[in-house]
């Protein structure tokens, strides 16, 4: 049994970026590398430079780019023509993780500062790697994961809500593929699944009431208890439980998905909803769970449909479905799992989602 448990340190409050400063001086960091996109770095820059000012903390900027890519993770390690001691990732998913390619390659701790609730990007030592076209290249566990997660609820609150929603649509999923994968019966897998059913559980019954408030620019009593289910619980699931149950056919599809212009526009989280919508579907799971997941994400804006993941009216061709559902299924997230299924009838289930 192997688990990979990250962070060492996580905090989440008000005001959570300014204990960065002190935190570094306490443990002998004196120079930071920080990654972040123009509008990450704007959401977090003020409270960001004051610790790091007040401490007499040293730092540089780097710029991401708009894919987490071993090529600009190289890129940005020659860059950084200093001596530094820590990483500092600050943005949404693919900026943490690209942070995570570079900690590795530099050798260096990481410290991760969300500024969306997106995805469990800046928990987990799992890296999503892309090719600088934006298509999906490989999983990985980082060398380097994250140290500690500073989660500053001022920075979150003006966050975009559909990207809360998206991050709930990835939480509500984790159970879902966790069972795929569940086979041992260990305390750890039972642990995972626990974890993971708690978090959906909550994406459930107060997801669509949160959401609705955040994008009305309030707040929820539920907010905190979610942002937690999403940045920390999601990625236990895969931490405590191994590899086993980090995914299935939702986060398969997910990433043969990126190898269509139509779909780049939708969310991470966004493509995983649809995907668990297709995975439930090709299971053959009973019409009344079907239709209450629907139902669920209906509720957290997210898309059931090819048509309302893409605005697509239709589904593409058929040698594009077969395309999809091939690179779907030589996943290494269903790698021994699944063997009985084919790709007929994966792009069956996606036919058949689509008349739900």
């Amino acid at each position: 049994m192997k688990a990979q448990l990250a962070p060492g340190y996580y905090l989440r409050e008000a005001g959570a970026i300014a204990q960065l400063g002190g935190l570094l001086t306490e443990y002998g960091h004196r120079r930071a590398l920080i990654i972040s996109g123009s509008l990450s770095y704007q959401a977090a820059q003020a409270a960001l430079e004051a610790t790091l000012r007040e401490h007499g903390i040293v730092w540089s900027v780097c710029r991401y780019r708009g894919e987490c890519s071993d090529e600009d993770a190289a890129r940005i390690a020659e860059e950084a023509s200093r001596t530094w001691d820590m990483v500092v990732g600050v943005g949404g998913g693919k900026v943490l993780d690209l942070s995570k390619l570079v900690a590795s390659l530099l050798n260096l701790p990481l410290t991760t500062i969300p500024t969306l609730i997106s995805n469990c990007a800046a928990t987990t030592p799992n890296v999503v790697v892309y090719h600088p076209d934006g298509t999906a290249k490989a999983s990985r566990v980082s060398l380097v994961p994250p140290l500690w997660t500073l989660v500053d609820e001022d920075v979150l609150q003006r966050s975009p809500a559909p990207y809360f929603g998206s991050g709930l649509g990835d939480t509500l999923a984790k159970p879902y593929e966790a069972l795929v994968g569940a086979t041992s019966g260990s305390l750890l897998e039972r642990a995972a699944l626990t974890m993971a059913g708690l978090a959906a559980d909550g994406v459930r019954m107060q997801g669509a009431d949160v959401l609705r408030a955040l994008a009305q620019g309030g707040s929820h009593p539920y907010l905190g208890s979610l942002t937690d289910a999403v940045l920390l619980a999601g990625s236990l699931v895969g931490g405590i439980g191994g590899d086993i149950l980090r995914g299935a056919v939702a986060h398969a599809l997910h990433d043969a998905l990126t190898m269509l212009p139509e779909a780049n526009a939708a969310l991470h989280g966004e493509k995983v909803a649809y995907g668990l919508m297709v995975q439930e579907v090709l299971l053959q799971r009973l019409p009344e769970d079907i239709q209450a997941l629907r139902h669920v994400l209906l509720g957290l804006e997210l898309p059931v449909t090819w048509s309302t993941l893409t605005r697509s009216p239709t589904l593409p061709t058929t040698s594009i479905l077969y395309a999809l559902a091939q690179r779907t299924l030589k996943s290494p997230l269903l790698v021994n799992r699944l063997p009985e299924v084919d790709v007929q009838q994966l792009v069956d289930a996606m036919r058949f989602t689509e008349a739900l």
